[in-house]
């Protein structure tokens, strides 16, 4: 579909709801100005379980990334094969392209393996980041089967010049560098963030895949990184808002052997190009967005050692328009309309792919007078081409009960289409696949009670998902590894977690855990005699906790945090697995005050207890490690007029 028809829907659509809305609204009542701040995983998200990381949680992990946050902040398993090295994550027992990761309302999973590698997203880049947990297909398409990763970038107004230089030194050759510049006006904002990384990542550990497991020192691990974020927010009117933002970003990093490998000589090149804008309007009446965007991922993978060189490069077009308006004062709808325009071109493919997306998606939300109660009821319909994909829909619902709880319940459907690896590898690629696709439901009930100087909660949550037509790639009779839609994958499972937070004065402690039981095993198999049925998903831990405990006083704070992983199977038939293993990580800051400056002090003690262990098989993981680092905050806020 070209841009002249995508841009026909789009009018259609915001000129429907603006009639729906004068007709309905006018005669009714006199509605509040509907808000369009918040994006869809606020509004229209009931009843699925959902986390914020906000920016005092991401402050202390400001030279981590992605994949490091998860992992010690969330109920999300991630998957990595060492330090610097590929990270994925794993929802509920899903797989590592069942999970949708966002940045700011826009899909970056690449089109070629439905993967974003976690390690290489720097966390200081945003400053709001929300987990939601669950399907979400209506909401977000293709992808959205395990959970949501939405990551923010939320610009606040008049808030003057603010400067910040950070830089740290670690374990293993580790350094990074880190400046940020705002000017935040009235109407106008401006920023930039740039960062420097490189490391060595050459640490020392045990060989078990050698006889006599010998010591070694981890080689051809080097990562050099860097990047930069600029965003802008221009205020038309009150009510319209501009936003443009590019985010550039280049990794070289070698690829170090296995622990069954003696040598390495692979790396790989990473490069990225995304530029969104987006315009909003905000009335009494409707309220608007159009967004669009250019993705670009450049990938070369070269290994000498057996002539490989492979070059790819995807490119992605975003077009998307919502409409928001109420018909009472009691609730909300939202409609709209997203074109996905994605190409790839690989030397490993028959043909250059292209895929054109259109889909057309509503939402709507109800609630009582007294706001106790609200439901969301949510449907997407996706084309590929003139094809239809599965129609995906969502039911939600919130409600307070007795004095402390609140219920939460959600079922949805969900799918994921086949990638381009799957359809159109040269060696085994399968272009009759179909879309996996299945429900999901869960339960929760949440808890939160404050008396005096104590504030204690928690919530409990039952999940259930299925999952058809599961792709896997396999050997053929001709050895060739191909896809096929083979397995049929039913999670369920319970996640709970406590908090507990006391204050008095400048004295702040809080407490937490996190408890995860996952079963996700395989139920049915189209191959004969499939030693998988019944057993658990490969690297899917049964059971993994964690715990923190953060005490703070003035301008002091120390974080401790406790990580379990209970065995992960490493074979189909559950016949090998990984034992367990438990990291504990320190982070510890204090801050110095003077005038208009900032200067931030802090340390991570990683692993602190040695742990020897491994997330992948025979894929070496750091034991003891460290980062020390100095952070220089500067800011000057707009001078007030004193005339108004």
């Amino acid at each position: 579909m070209n841009l002249f028809k995508i841009s026909v829907i789009t009018i259609c659509v915001c000129r429907a709801a603006e009639c729906l809305s004068q007709q309905t609204v006018d005669s009714v009542l006199q509605l509040k100005m509907v808000e369009v701040t918040a994006p869809r995983i606020d509004n229209f998200s009931s009843g699925n379980k959902k986390q914020t990381l906000d920016s005092t949680l991401l402050s202390n992990y400001s030279i981590n990334n992605l994949a490091d946050v998860l992992a010690s902040q969330s109920q999300i398993f991630v998957k990595s094969y060492g330090l610097g090295s590929l990270a994925t994550t794993s929802f509920r027992g899903a797989g590592a392209n069942h999970t949708a990761l966002l940045w700011n309302g826009f899909n970056i999973q690449s089109p070629m393996n439905g993967l974003v590698d976690m390690a290489l997203v720097p966390s200081f880049f945003f400053n709001n980041i929300q987990l939601q947990y669950g399907g979400a297909g209506a909401l977000w398409g293709t992808g959205a089967v395990g959970g949501t990763i939405y990551m923010n970038n939320i610009g606040l107004f008049n808030k003057g010049l603010s400067v910040f230089a950070n830089t740290s030194a670690g374990s293993f050759g580790d350094n990074q560098q880190q400046l940020g510049f705002e000017l935040s006006k009235k109407r106008f904002i401006s920023s930039i963030k740039i960062f420097n990384h490189g490391a060595k990542n050459n640490f020392p550990f045990i060989n078990t895949a050698q006889f006599g497991s010998p010591e070694q020192r981890q080689s051809n691990a080097q990562l050099n990184q860097y990047g930069f974020l600029q965003e802008n927010y221009f205020k038309i009117t009150t009510r319209q808002l501009l936003t443009a933002r590019l985010w550039y970003q280049y990794s070289d990093r070698n690829i170090p052997p296995s622990m069954t490998e003696n040598t390495s000589i692979a790396y790989q090149k990473d490069q990225s190009y995304r530029a969104t804008a987006e315009w909003k309007r905000t009335g009494y009446k409707l309220a608007s967005i159009i967004r669009t965007a250019y993705f670009q991922d450049n990938l070369w993978y070269n290994d000498s050692s057996v002539n490989l060189n492979d070059k790819s490069k995807t490119r992605v077009f975003i077009t998307e328009a919502e409409n928001r308006f109420s018909i009472t004062k009691y609730d909300l709808v939202n409609i709209g309309v997203n074109n996905t325009y994605s190409k790839a071109l690989s030397d490993d493919y028959i043909k250059n792919p292209a895929q054109n997306r259109t889909a057309l998606f509503a939402n709507y939300k109800i609630h009582t007078k007294n706001n106790k109660w609200e439901a969301v009821m949510s449907a997407r319909q996706e084309m590929v081409y003139t094809k239809p994909v599965p129609f995906t829909s969502s039911i939600g619902i919130v409600g307070n009960i007795f004095r402390y709880f609140q219920l939460n319940v959600n079922a949805a459907r969900h799918y994921r289409l086949p990638t381009f690896n799957d359809l159109y590898w040269a060696q085994g690629g399968n272009p009759n696949l179909k879309p996996e696709q299945g429900w999901s439901e869960e339960v929760g009930l949440t808890y939160k009670q404050s008396h005096k100087k104590v504030m204690w909660g928690g919530n409990a949550t039952l999940f259930n998902r299925n999952i058809n037509d599961w792709i896997i790639w396999l050997p053929n009779t001709y050895g060739i590894w191909t896809p096929g839609n083979v397995l049929k994958v039913w999670s369920r499972g319970l996640e709970y977690k406590l908090n507990v937070t006391y204050e008095v004065k400048k004295l702040k402690v809080q407490l937490s855990g996190l408890y995860n039981y996952v079963l996700s095993t395989n139920q049915a198999s189209t191959t004969p005699n499939d030693p998988s049925v019944g057993k658990q998903l490969i690297y899917v831990p049964v059971q993994n906790c964690q715990g923190n405990i953060v005490i703070s006083y003035k301008d002091v704070s120390f974080m401790y945090t406790q990580v379990y992983t209970g065995y992960r199977y490493t074979t189909s038939d559950n016949t090998q697995y990984l034992n367990p293993y438990t990291i504990g990580n320190i982070n510890v800051s204090t801050i110095v005050s003077f005038n208009s400056f900032k200067i931030k002090v802090y340390a991570q003690l990683n692993n602190i207890w040695q742990e020897k262990y491994q997330v992948m098989a025979y894929y070496a993981m750091p034991q003891f490690n460290y980062q020390f680092g100095l952070l220089l905050n500067y800011n000057k806020p707009n001078k007030i007029n004193t005339n108004n």
